[in-house]
């Protein structure tokens, strides 16, 4: 090796340790950036060449710049992430239920219906007594205004979630073509020969796949040539160069669903934001919100059975305490409707609600919702009366194979919650048309429903059924923060785990800074050296 060969030495000394220096200096500025993955030049000595007979070597050279990361750990992140936003989810929403039946600060209806049969009590003690009919119209008015403001809270918490559904899937939409952009940059990069790591677009990337885990539950893999194919609910949500969108509809009860491609995946969501909400909306349709119309229902249908029996002072007797219950239904068909839906007999009312199928346009089977029970069946025909539990329906038109048409007692019972009553005296205190003073015996079978076990609500009475529906939001709400805060700290320490690895030590990067300068000085002083030498030559 000539002396010239110490130029060589020296110059590979500085670059490789000026750019050690730049990704040392790079690690430093970006120790507080989320999702940063410290990065570490690695050196190899340069190839040697051969002096009689021996090998010397020419220097030193870069030969990757190392990205710190284990896909492992990242794979058990994003599978947190769609814990943790699920669980987030369900607290955010439960919390407002609970809230709105906070009977700690009266915000519920116990002490309304304890109010109510109490005015029946004391209607009782005094039947012809104008003080205690005023006061039992009274409570009984503040019963109906109390439900109804519950029923309004939770529509309007569930129009939240509606919103919020939205919302998420509106992020997902941003967020996948971020994502596919960044595919083609580091298809780019990493595609050539030149063996580079892009390893800023992959921690971009991979901080965009963490946020989209924190929204939906998807499945992910990476190509060999870089490119990541998201699926969501078995569909393609990102391939190697293309994002495609989610979208939201309503479905004919106006709760919003996810579609794809016009293909509803609304049930195939259980993680992330979305899956939770969707979960929580299902959980407050199907149980609190039902259960709360179905203790309205039952009120309705007792009260009125029994006061129907009674006389009032006036001797009127068949009147109805609260406003009878109304059908609700809901037609999905193109050629077939309901024209009247009507509670024929009130005894034999469940309060459930129920689906009338069609099997073909001539035969249908009516299903109870609650217990997926086939209750009937039938041949079809125009305009005739289907009857079932208590309820007459009639269907016109023409229906076709799957066909449906749902039937409710419960729907709008909130909604038309109503005192019937305006006169005092046509209060049923009586069990018959009294013509002695005192008769009180129907007011005292009013008080005792509220000690009564009733079969619509589950054998239970008024009141334990209602503790019921706030036994179960307690239960659900505290079940649904223990889980986010399990899943909080749970995903801390994963996140902890991938800082120790991946994260930027100052105290090592400090200690980084100090040995290549030294490095960078020492190539300095030969390339000084080696010219000191050359001018010595010259100068010979």
């Amino acid at each position: 090796m000539s002396l010239f060969g110490l130029f060589d030495i020296g110059k590979s000394t500085i670059f490789t340790s000026q750019t050690a220096l730049n990704v040392v200096s790079n690690n430093i500025a970006n120790v507080n950036t989320e999702g940063y993955s410290r990065q570490e030049v690695v050196l190899e000595t340069s190839s040697a060449i051969q002096v009689r007979g021996d090998y010397i070597g020419r220097g030193v050279r870069t030969s990757e710049i190392r990205r710190h990361y284990d896909k492992f750990i990242h794979l058990q992140i994003i599978g947190q992430k769609q814990s943790y936003g699920r669980s987030y989810s369900l607290e955010q929403s439960l919390s407002h239920i609970e809230q709105i039946f906070n009977e700690t600060k009266g915000l519920g209806l116990y002490n309304s219906l304890q109010d109510y049969f109490n005015s029946w009590q004391a209607v009782a003690s005094n039947p012809e007594g104008s003080a205690q009919r005023t006061t039992l119209l009274q409570k009984a008015g503040a019963l109906v205004q109390n439900a109804k403001q519950i029923e309004r809270d939770i529509e309007a918490t569930l129009k939240n979630i509606n919103d919020e559904i939205v919302n998420v899937v509106d992020q997902v939409n941003a967020l996948t073509p971020q994502i596919v952009a960044l595919n083609e940059k580091i298809g780019l990069i990493e595609g050539g020969q030149s063996g580079s790591q892009a390893s800023y677009m992959r921690d971009q990337r991979d901080r965009l796949l963490n946020e989209l885990a924190g929204l939906i539950d998807y499945t992910w893999y990476e190509d060999d040539n870089g490119y990541v194919t998201v699926m969501a609910g078995g569909k393609s949500l990102i391939t190697p160069r293309q994002a495609f969108e989610l979208s939201t509809t309503e479905d004919i009860e106006g709760n919003t669903i996810v579609t794809y491609g016009g293909e509803d995946l609304t049930s195939s969501f259980q993680k992330g934001q979305l899956g939770g909400y969707i979960d929580v909306r299902n959980d407050i349709n199907a149980n609190t919100l039902t259960d709360l119309r179905r203790l309205v229902a039952s009120l309705i249908k007792e009260t009125n059975i029994q006061h129907r029996s009674g006389y009032g002072l006036d001797s009127s007797t068949n009147n109805d305490f609260f406003d009878s219950l109304q059908i609700y239904t809901l037609d999905d068909s193109s050629g077939g409707y309901i024209t009247s839906a009507t509670v024929a007999n009130f005894s034999s009312l469940t309060l459930d609600e129920y689906d009338i199928e069609f099997i073909d346009a001539s035969n249908y089977e009516i299903y109870n919702r609650r217990t997926g029970a086939l209750v009937t069946s039938g041949a079809y025909t125009a305009g005739d009366t289907i009857s079932f539990d208590g309820i007459e329906v009639v269907i016109d038109g023409s229906p076709a194979a799957n066909d449906s048409f749902f039937i409710s007692p419960l729907m709008d019972v909130i909604e038309n919650f109503s005192v019937a009553l305006t006169d005092t005296n046509k209060i049923a205190a009586a069990s018959s048309d009294q013509t002695l003073p005192g008769d009180n015996t129907n007011a005292l079978s009013m008080f005792q429903l509220s000690q009564t076990g009733l079969s619509d609500i589950n054998g239970d009475t008024f009141e334990e059924y209602y503790r019921g529906i706030i036994s179960n939001i307690g239960v659900n709400s505290k079940a649904a923060e223990d889980s986010l805060s399990y899943d909080n700290n749970l995903l801390f320490e994963l996140q902890k785990k991938r800082e120790e690895l991946s994260g930027v030590s100052l105290d090592e990067e400090a200690a980084n800074l100090i040995r290549f300068q030294r490095q960078f000085e020492a190539g300095a002083r030969i390339l000084k050296l080696t010219d000191e030498l050359l001018e010595t030559l010259i100068n010979l």
